[in-house]
């Protein structure tokens, strides 16, 4: 009677393994163009004149922070609820912090973002190492490292270049991120048309 429950247990957690890497597939597929153009629109539109920085990474933080809930309450069983919980948290109380002014809570939107960054940038690299069993996604884990460290860039302040700010940070990983979503779509689908017997 165990053997036949802990099989069961096997086969209920390979199932919603399989349907976790399915629904993965399918918000990658939606936060690649979105992020690329929401990458996009940081690098590029302080060229065509000036951005209010606040409106724009607070708009940014609670826009990911709505996916996020989303994956949350729909996919949210790699690598965890409370991980993926944990990560939404610090997006909403960053936005929050941001969109009503960091001077009020001593703080500069440097330090908001490059702690955004640091401790998202860690999320990701656990996601991408032990969302999926033997499915070690390299680009993923890769993607978080260089999140991490934009992020303590901008809490040193280095570089000293008026280019390199929150805003520019932020873009760049958004792009970072929706290559990797790209990359991880096109692997897997090659690797399913190659599994897929003729």
């Amino acid at each position: 009677m165990t053997d036949t429950v802990t099989a069961l247990n096997e086969k209920e957690k390979t199932q919603k393994r399989k349907n976790a890497i399915e629904a993965s597939k399918t918000m990658l597929l939606m936060q690649w163009p979105a992020y690329t153009v929401l990458g996009l629109m940081g690098l590029l539109m302080p060229l065509f004149g000036n951005v209010d920085e606040i409106a724009f990474l607070g708009t940014l933080l609670l826009i990911t922070g709505f996916v996020q809930v989303l994956i949350l309450l729909k996919y949210g069983i790699n690598p965890g609820f409370s991980w993926r919980l944990g990560v939404t948290l610090i997006t909403f109380i960053a936005g929050f912090i941001i969109l009503n002014d960091p001077l009020n809570w001593n703080l500069s939107i440097t330090t908001i973002m490059g702690l955004y960054m640091v401790s998202t940038g860690l999320y990701v690299v656990i996601e991408g190492r032990y969302s999926f069993k033997k499915k070690h996604i390299e680009s993923v884990v890769y993607c978080g490292f260089v999140g991490i460290v934009m992020g303590f860039s901008l809490l040193k302040g280095w570089p000293e270049h008026e280019y390199w700010n929150a805003t520019t940070a932020i873009s760049i990983y958004l792009l970072l991120l929706g290559q990797t979503a790209r990359i991880f779509i096109f692997n897997h689908n090659t690797k399913d048309k190659t599994a897929t017997p003729k």
